[in-house]
């Protein structure tokens, strides 16, 4: 796992403290256990093959496993322990990450916990394959084999430069998005699954998208810059709204919204640490929902882990 996270065999040998001769025999016993070459050495580096990238997802599993074990045995005589991996959203940072981090290490000052930002998407990957204990993500219709608790409801907005024609609009319909070219994340990432769901709904088609961009901060520097509207959460632009650099509008007739729910494996539902991580969650979203200044957020009941 170090060799391809580091992508070296001379970097991980440096970081596990053994010589790189025989990190490099250990491989080779490994891929003569496999049947299978693992890595793949290139002029960049270390990489993995088909076979050692379905190990390495295996062998976080693994790991994550024997952690959950251990503390699982720590919280029976000293309190809920151990390392817990959290993925949260991007469009939920500015509101969560910080008061969140810090309610968790008031309450478990021995649950280790580590915060994790991405995409709604990539998390949902991390969580599946085990690199993630818990996350948030949105029902993009790709929740299946996960157990999830609905945690909030999150209405989108167009986004657009100061001077775009709907700067001065409160509300725009859907059907007015037509004709608009856009920047958005590419398909399966943030909220362009629920962007094209609308519009299909709509009877609008694909959306006419002039720039894919996978990156939070440069989708509002372009949509700032006039390369185009984008649609995204509240948020993800209430700094921006406030300094004047971009404008928010309701979309109406019907609104966009989309569900962030909380994921796990099913196994982690056993596992106390995660268990307390999630109460501290919902106590922080139900406080970070309450501003008025928050729009488009609607807090949802907590009910029982369901599976996806």
């Amino acid at each position: 796992m170090r060799i391809v996270d580091l992508g070296s065999f001379s970097r991980a040998a440096g970081e596990l403290h053994i010589a790189q001769s025989a990190l490099s025999q250990h491989v080779a016993s490994l891929e003569a256990e496999m049947k299978a070459v693992l890595l793949h050495r290139t002029t960049r580096g270390v990489q993995a093959t088909e076979a050692g990238q379905s190990l390495y997802q295996h062998a976080q599993l693994i790991l994550q496993h024997a952690a959950d074990a251990k503390a699982a045995v720590e919280a029976v005589s000293v309190g809920p322990a151990g390392h817990v991996a959290f993925g949260l959203p991007l469009s939920l940072v500015p509101c969560l990450g910080l008061p969140f981090f810090n309610a968790v290490r008031a309450s478990y000052p021995a649950i280790q916990l580590q915060v994790l930002e991405e995409l709604s998407g990539t998390i949902l990957e991390w969580v599946k394959n085990g690199r993630l204990t818990l996350g948030i993500a949105f029902d993009d219709g790709n929740l299946e084999g996960l157990h999830t608790v609905p945690l909030l409801e999150e209405r989108l907005f167009l986004i657009v430069a100061r001077d775009s024609p709907f700067a001065r609009r409160k509300v725009v319909p859907v059907q007015e998005l037509a004709g608009l070219g856009f920047v958005l994340p590419s398909k399966g990432q943030g909220v362009r699954t629920r962007v094209d769901r609308a519009f299909e709904e709509a009877g609008l088609g694909p959306a006419n998208v002039v720039a894919t961009i996978d990156s939070l901060t440069i989708l509002k520097q372009a949509a700032a810059a006039g390369v185009g509207p984008t649609i995204l959460a509240w948020m993800s632009v209430e700094a921006e709204v406030q300094r004047g650099e971009l404008v928010a509008v309701e979309i109406t007739r019907p609104a966009i919204t989309r569900v962030a729910h909380i994921c796990m494996l099913s196994p982690t539902l056993r596992l106390r640490a995660p268990q307390c991580v999630m109460e501290e969650l919902l106590r922080c979203v139900q406080q970070a929902t309450r501003p008025v200044m928050r729009r488009g957020l609607r807090f949802l009941p907590a009910a029982p882990p369901s599976p996806g």
